[in-house]
C-alpha cells in the first residue's frame, strides 16, 4: 500500500510539473499550489497511514486533475495519428465547460472527507447508506455530463455521446439537487462526530473547521467586489483546508489549535471595529465638511489608531475566555501569584504559592523547587 502511494504521488507530480510549465495566469498557478498541497497532504497520511481513506481521497481529489494534464499532453499529441484514443483521452481531460472530473472531485473532498475525518470511519453504521447514496449520484452526475457532452475537440467525436440525454437536461436535477442538498447533512455529521468525541477528536475537528471557517468567510469576503488580489489571498485559504487535515490526521502540533482560533478571531473582529471605525469617521465629517477630505482621512486614521489597542486588549479578553481557556486560566493564576508577591515577606510561604501557581497553570506530572539548601 506504501508503495501504490508513492507511485501514485509521482506520476501526480509528473502532472502538476506539467500544470506549472503550461501555466499562463495567476489562476492556473494558484490551482496548482492548491493541489500540491493536497497531493502532499494524501501522500503523507496513505504514506504513513496506509489503511486511513481520507489519504487516498486526497490523491483520489488531486489525481482526477492532475492525471488530466497528462491525458490532455498525450490527447493532443495523439489527435493526427490515433484519433480514436485521443478522443478518449481528451474526453478525460476537457477543460471546457462539459468537462465532468470537477464534480467527482468536489464530491470526494466535501462529502466523503468530512463523513470520515478525523478517524477514516463513519460517524456510525447509520450513515453507510448517505455514503452510498452519494457515490451513486455521483457516477450517475458523472454519466449524464459526458454523455451529454458534444465534441471534446475539434474534429473528435465524444466517445460517450448520448443525444438524448442533452435533449433532456431536465435529467441534471435529479442528480444535482440531492447532491447539493447532501454538503449540509455532510457538515451535520461532522457536528455530530463533534459532540460525541473525546478531547483529541474535538481537536482534530477544530483544525479542520477553523480552516475550512476562514476559507468560506474569505470567499464571501471577496464576493463583494474585491480586487484580484484580495480573491488570490482568498484561493491561498483554500490551501489551508487540505493542510489542515495532514496536521489534524498527523497530530502535528496539534493542540495549538486553541491559540490559533483566538488569534484569527481576535484580530478580524480588531480589523473589522478598526475599519468600521475609520469608515464612520470618514462619512461622518465627509457630509459635514464635504470640501475637507484631508481632514477626514487624518481624523478617521487617528480615531482608529486610538481605538486599536483598548479593542484588542477588550476583544483578546473575551476570545481567550471562550476558545482559548487554559492560556486565560494561566494568566489568571499568573497574575493572583504577582499580587501575593508583592506583599509577601516569607520566603517558604512565597516558594509555596510558586509551587501552587506552577501547578495550577501547567498541570505537571510532578513539580519540584530547588534552593540552596535542598528541594521542595
Amino acid at each position: 500500500m506504501r508503495s501504490l502511494a508513492h507511485v501514485i504521488a509521482v506520476c501526480e507530480a509528473a502532472g502538476l510539473a506539467f500544470l506549472l510549465a503550461a501555466a499562463d495566469s495567476t489562476g492556473d498557478r494558484l490551482l496548482a499550489v492548491w493541489l500540491g498541497v493536497t497531493l502532499a497532504v494524501g501522500w503523507l497520511i496513505a504514506s504513513r497511514l496506509p489503511r486511513h481513506p481520507i489519504g487516498w481521497l486526497l490523491l483520489g481529489v488531486s489525481g482526477l486533475f492532475l492525471f488530466a494534464v497528462l491525458a490532455g499532453a498525450a490527447g493532443n499529441a495523439l489527435a493526427e495519428t490515433q484519433p480514436g484514443l485521443a478522443a478518449w483521452l481528451l474526453w478525460y481531460a476537457r477543460d471546457d465547460d462539459l468537462s465532468w472530473i470537477w464534480l467527482p472531485a468536489l464530491g470526494l473532498m466535501f462529502i466523503h472527507v468530512l463523513l470520515r475525518f478525523p478517524d477514516g470511519r463513519l460517524p456510525s453504521p447509520r450513515w453507510r447508506w448517505f455514503s452510498r447514496l452519494t457515490i451513486g449520484l455521483l457516477a450517475a452526475g458523472v454519466a449524464l455530463i459526458a454523455m451529454g457532452a458534444g465534441d471534446v475537440a475539434p474534429g473528435l467525436r465524444n466517445p460517450t455521446e448520448v443525444p438524448w440525454v442533452r435533449e433532456r437536461e431536465w435529467l441534471f436535477a435529479f442528480v444535482g439537487i440531492p447532491l447539493i442538498a447532501s454538503l449540509p447533512v455532510s457538515v451535520a455529521s461532522l457536528v455530530v462526530r463533534y459532540r460525541r468525541a473525546d478531547d483529541l477528536e474535538r481537536t482534530q475537528i477544530r483544525w479542520f473547521a477553523w480552516a475550512a471557517g476562514l476559507a468560506t468567510g474569505l470567499y464571501l469576503l471577496s464576493l463583494l467586489g474585491a480586487d484580484d488580489v484580495w480573491q488570490s489571498w482568498t484561493f491561498l485559504a483554500y490551501t489551508l483546508v487540505p493542510a489542515s487535515i495532514g496536521v489534524a490526521i498527523l497530530r502535528y502540533r496539534l493542540f495549538a489549535i486553541d491559540r490559533i482560533i483566538s488569534r484569527t478571531l481576535a484580530y478580524a473582529l480588531v480589523t473589522a471595529s478598526v475599519v468600521g471605525t475609520y469608515a464612520l469617521v470618514v462619512t461622518s465629517i465627509s457630509r459635514l465638511l464635504p470640501v475637507s477630505s484631508a481632514l477626514a482621512v487624518a481624523t478617521a486614521t487617528l480615531a482608529a489608531a486610538a481605538v486599536f489597542r483598548p479593542v484588542l486588549r477588550r476583544v483578546q479578553g473575551v476570545v481567550d475566555r471562550r476558545f482559548n481557556r487554559e492560556r486565560y486560566d494561566a494568566e489568571r493564576v499568573v497574575e493572583a501569584f504577582g499580587a501575593r508577591l508583592r506583599g509577601a515577606t516569607d520566603p517558604d510561604a512565597a516558594a509555596a504559592d510558586l509551587v501552587a501557581a506552577v501547578g495550577r497553570a501547567l498541570q505537571p506530572g510532578a513539580v519540584g523547587l530547588w534552593v540552596r539548601g535542598g528541594a521542595r
